[in-house]
């Protein structure tokens, strides 16, 4: 009621109060005179007190006074509106105590005042922050809340009550609003963000009625004033997110799957491919060798047989016409130039030196050949060792040098040519180099992809069938191509280290 009143006075304008402050001291003048026969004129000035009380309290400092002042008059000088106040004069001290105690009362009541006005301005603040903070939270997208060291709820705000259909929680704990396994795991969260003492994110669900929602919650401290701490934090709904992450994850997986499934389709298409090229160049080769031997032992023996017969035939010269003398002379010299061009066709399909003696004799017999043949001068260094090579490496070293010499003389206009085999550590290293044209940039770059002709991509295929590799480096001042393969099946199980092509897998 008290606080009430004065803030009625307060409101009042300037003007009012001090006309109430000037009323105040009329009705204290006029109460004392009504009142003189009980205090038998010794006490003059208890009513005039209240009423400098009654000022200083509801109307202010300067109505205060402003009554202090005229109740002085009233009380030493006799006014035409105030009737008389038949009291004792008490002289200067009386005067003086009077001032004195008027002082006391409006220090007294100002201060009293000011302390109300402040108290209600704190009071007003905080009640406007509160409601600021309020609304702030309850229109934030997230669920906010606030509890104390032992789990119990302070503030949480609208989002949070509506979106998680929650009861009155404030002075509740988990336990009493979520279910046991649910509480506990927040609980868990709660006491690891006060033991920390830092701010931490957690991923918790809740039960709903739509069903399980992830929520993101971000937990911290807050200390007041008075030291007390309190867990606060802020959590948004990713339910979706969550959702949409697992699909993704599924969606990936899925499609790890078919990718895994078409690479091994794709594995066993290319080991198919490989096995039926391998099979392919086997059958090959055994198809030359078969055409090799039956030019030799078949067509051979028929045109030696055929050039014997022609030969006894002229064996008496003038007892044929000239015309038919000469004409088997003619056919013998041609079945002979035949039976040459055969038997080279023949060692150029498959040498029978190679099965016989080997590959280095087999490689000088066709580079001289060849030498003599293209024109071309080709220096042969050779070095593999006594042992004879398994019978497909030397195949292999052999097809390569043939290629390689073949595409010399087609395609480089190289004059000279040089050919470098060396044994090291059970692998075999080549090297065959001319000073050509090279091969065109356009074609470097096929090359890329085995794109450069079927010869080169049956040395990389042979070469890959037994672990090795091969490089071809071409610029203006020629090409030169580098192999490398295992000479036993111990070398292709142990690759060798360091800088060179590496065999493949």
């Amino acid at each position: 009621m008290a606080a009430g009143s004065t803030s009625i006075f307060r409101s009042s304008g300037t003007f009012a109060r001090y006309v109430i402050a000037i009323l105040a001291v009329i009705v204290a003048i006029y109460l004392r005179v009504l009142m003189a026969p009980l205090f038998h004129g010794n006490v003059p000035y208890h009513m005039i007190w209240a009423a400098i009380a009654f000022t200083a309290w509801r109307c202010g400092l300067g109505p205060s006074i402003l009554a202090s002042l005229l109740s002085m008059i009233a009380v030493s000088f006799p006014l035409p509106f105030i009737p008389v106040i038949n009291i004792p004069k008490t002289g200067f001290i009386g005067m003086a105590s009077f001032v004195i105690f008027s002082g006391i009362i409006v220090a007294v009541g100002e201060n009293s005042r000011r302390v109300i006005d402040r108290g209600k301005n704190a009071e007003r603040e905080a009640r406007r922050s509160r409601i600021l903070f309020e609304t702030f939270m309850d229109n934030s997208p997230g669920a906010a809340f606030m509890k104390d060291r032992d789990g119990k709820y302070v503030y949480i705000n609208r989002t949070a009550r509506e979106r998680l259909k929650l009861p009155l929680v404030v002075g509740k704990t988990d336990y009493d609003v979520f279910p046991a396994e649910a509480a506990s795991a927040y609980r868990a969260n709660d006491l690891e963000v006060l033991r920390d003492g830092k701010p931490r994110e957690f991923l918790e669900y809740v039960d709903q009625p739509d069903g399980k929602r992830g929520w993101l919650s971000i937990r911290f401290l807050v200390t007041d004033p008075d030291g007390k701490v309190f867990v606060c934090g802020k959590s948004f709904d990713v339910t979706d997110r969550i959702n949409a992450q697992e699909a993704l994850l599924e969606a990936h997986h899925e499609l790890e799957e078919r990718v895994k499934k078409r690479t091994g389709e794709l594995t066993a298409a290319r080991d198919s491919l490989r096995g039926l090229s391998a099979r392919l160049l086997q059958v090959r080769d055994e198809e030359r060798r078969r055409i090799a031997r039956e030019l030799h032992d078949s067509v051979g023996q028929l045109l030696a047989a055929l050039a014997m017969n022609i030969a006894a035939l002229n064996r008496d010269p003038q007892r044929l016409p000239p015309d038919v003398a000469r004409m088997a002379a003619e056919s013998i010299s041609l079945l002979d130039q035949a039976n040459r061009e055969i038997r080279t066709m023949s060692h150029l399909l498959h040498p029978p030196l190679l099965d016989e003696v080997g590959l280095e004799s087999t490689l000088r017999w066709y580079v001289d050949g060849f030498t003599e043949r293209s024109g071309i001068q080709v220096g042969l260094q050779i070095s593999v060792g006594a042992e004879r090579l398994p019978q497909e490496t030397e195949l292999t070293v052999f097809r390569l040098v043939q290629e390689c010499l073949a595409n010399i003389h087609r395609h480089s206009g190289s004059k000279t040519a040089s050919i470098r085999i060396e044994f090291q550590d059970g692998w075999l290293n080549m090297q065959i180099k001319d000073a050509g044209k090279g091969i065109p940039a356009e074609k470097q770059i096929e090359g890329l992809d085995g794109q450069l002709g079927v010869g080169i991509r049956g040395m990389r295929e042979r070469l890959r069938l037994l672990g090795g590799t091969l490089e071809i480096e071409s610029n203006s001042a020629g090409t030169t191509v580098r192999a490398m393969l295992p000479a036993s099946r111990e070398a292709r199980l142990n690759p060798p280290r360091g800088d060179g092509p590496r065999p493949v897998a």
